[in-house]
């Protein structure tokens, strides 16, 4: 039921961000349109690309400690003997775990403290900007608790016959 749910989850995202991607790349390329044949540029177009940006960035940060395929040096890990290396992986995903925590609670903080600030050019709360920040502390604690408990293994790999 858990892997079920996660598999769920994992998917939900992805759709998510590929459809930001999608809307993205169509506005860049309405915008670009607008300005070399119509010398005009919507002033919608900036905040909501530079908005949908700044998601699919924090979301691939949970997605990238989900996948562990996030930036990090392997060279001094993979000479180490093998009992060291488990402890300093552990580590790592502890500190990854801390940072999603770190990422929910001051993120919440200053979503909701932008409340009242509105992003010119769509005139939309501010805190529409930075809710991604405690959404993706959340997907990452979410990701790394089950990590723990051996719920995540394999899940990519069960749920694809399942469509």
């Amino acid at each position: 039921m858990i892997e079920k749910f996660l598999f769920k989850a994992r998917k939900l995202t992805e759709s998510f961000t590929l459809l930001m991607i999608a809307v993205m790349s169509i506005i860049i390329c309405i915008q670009v349109i607008a300005r070399y044949i119509f010398n005009y540029t919507p002033p919608w177009i900036q905040p909501l690309s530079l908005l949908l940006m700044v998601w699919i960035g924090f979301i691939g940060i949970a997605v990238g400690f989900q996948d562990d395929s996030h930036i990090k040096i392997n060279l001094f890990v993979d000479k180490m003997p093998k009992k060291f290396q488990k402890w300093v992986i552990t580590s790592q995903r502890l500190l990854a775990f801390l940072f999603g925590l770190f990422m929910l609670i001051e993120g919440s903080k200053f979503s909701y403290s932008m409340k009242d600030s509105y992003i010119p050019g769509i005139n939309t709360p501010s805190a529409i900007l930075y809710v991604v920040v405690p959404i993706a502390g959340l997907l990452t604690i979410l990701y790394l608790f089950f990590e723990f408990f051996g719920k995540w293994e394999g899940i990519a790999d069960e749920g694809e016959g399942e469509e």
